[in-house]
């Protein structure tokens, strides 16, 4: 992969942005394929939460988040640990109207923490993070740095970048090149 000359950067002086990456977890994929309604209800009930509507995502119990990254497809980020529990529990719940593919280690995810996180994604990025409306519990996939990314916003002043692993390392050495962290 080219990586890509640093035209801007924010003052690292000036901003306490800090550009890391965060440990492998657990991802599993489900995919809801006929009696939504209903299967969306057993899945909530299934993992002690409401599923997240389009575009959101949520804090489930035991430190699992749910983005609904598709009208019928949501991602389940959590504890490796837990993660052979955490299926059984999405396909008992999901039965005949859906599947689950666990897809952990399919996705290295990077975190963006701070006031300039919406402005470092705009640099090489194709999507407003800027637009206010894109806060806390939003979810939307885009490009960053010609790569393939799912923005997921867990917070106020941060926000958590899957990437593929194939990528990670350059995506990394861009993100902190616009926090002026060579």
């Amino acid at each position: 992969m080219i990586r890509m000359a640093r035209v801007m950067s924010i003052d690292p002086a000036i901003s306490p942005t800090v550009v890391s990456t965060l440990e492998l977890a657990a991802l599993i994929v489900v995919d809801i394929w006929r009696d939504a309604p209903k299967s969306v209800d057993r899945l909530g009930d299934a993992l002690s939460g409401a599923m997240p509507t389009i575009g959101r995502a949520i804090d489930l119990a035991d430190d699992w988040r749910a983005l609904r990254i598709e009208p019928t497809v949501w991602w389940l980020a959590g504890p490796l640990a837990a993660s052979n529990d955490m299926f059984a529990r999405v396909v008992g719940a999901l039965g005949d109207d859906g599947g689950a593919t666990d897809l952990t280690g399919g996705f290295a995810r990077i975190r963006i923490a701070g006031p300039d996180w919406r402005t470092i994604l705009m640099f090489g990025g194709v999507f407003d993070a800027e637009d206010p409306a894109f806060g806390g519990g939003s979810t939307v996939g885009t490009m960053l740095h010609h790569m393939a990314v799912r923005y997921d916003v867990v917070a106020a002043d941060t926000v958590d970048v899957f990437v593929a692993p194939s990528y990670a390392s350059d995506l990394l050495h861009n993100l902190r090149g616009a926090v002026g962290v060579a």
